[in-house]
């Protein structure tokens, strides 16, 4: 029976994989709709016809389409939220990494185009930007303050009251006037040494230097 057991083991990984390959495939075909053609304009039905699946299909993997929306924002900050960080065994290394990974997807050109469509459409669905704001922004936060609660109290330069306040202040400096540059199409998205001396910068305002 353990031998049974051993040799169909492998048969349900791929099946798990499969089901994760779709699900991707289908929110990468979401986003594309939600880009090109708004929120209000996007249909399950289209993204169901584009992706190749059934509008059940749509339903029962994600739900209706604001979780759709939801979904793809979400699958965008795994990029960056689940990536793997340099293990240098020195907290500012990770957060200077995750800094990086995060000024680079918030100013790039997907996420911009998302924060774009929600921004037009808050008033007429406010539990759709609510949501992308949970899914989004305050989940980066949240895991900045996580990083910087890593940090030896020594090497914090600024009083902010606790990790949560200063981890907000480090995401509004990390975006700043590149992220309003990019909202209004003045400049293209950043290259990782563009954003790698960004981030640098931005973490020296808040840090003070390792001591040797």
């Amino acid at each position: 029976m353990t031998a049974r057991g051993a040799a169909t083991a492998p048969r349900g990984r791929p099946r798990d994989a499969d089901r994760a390959g779709r699900r991707d495939a289908l929110l990468e075909t979401a986003m594309r709709q939600f880009l090109a053609h708004g929120y209000g304009g996007t249909t399950i039905e289209v993204v169901a016809a584009e992706a190749r699946v059934a509008k059940r299909t749509v339903y029962t993997t994600v739900g209706d389409k604001a979780d759709l929306f939801v979904a793809v924002v979400r699958r965008l900050g795994d990029r960056v939220v689940n990536a793997v960080a340099p293990d240098a065994g020195d907290p500012v290394t990770d957060l200077h990494a995750f800094g990086v990974r995060l000024v680079r997807l918030m100013l790039s050109d997907e996420a911009i185009g998302l924060h774009r469509l929600v921004t037009g459409e808050a008033a007429t669905f406010p539990d759709l930007a609510a949501r992308h704001y949970a899914n989004g922004p305050r989940r980066y936060i949240g895991v900045l303050a996580g990083l910087l609660a890593a940090l030896p109290p020594e090497r914090i330069a600024v009083r902010a009251g606790d990790h949560e306040v200063l981890a907000e202040q480090l995401f509004t400096l990390l975006m700043g006037e590149r992220h309003r540059r990019r909202m209004f199409g003045l400049d293209p998205a950043p290259t990782e040494d563009d954003a790698a001396a960004h981030v640098t910068t931005v973490l020296e305002l808040i840090l003070t230097p390792a001591e040797g």
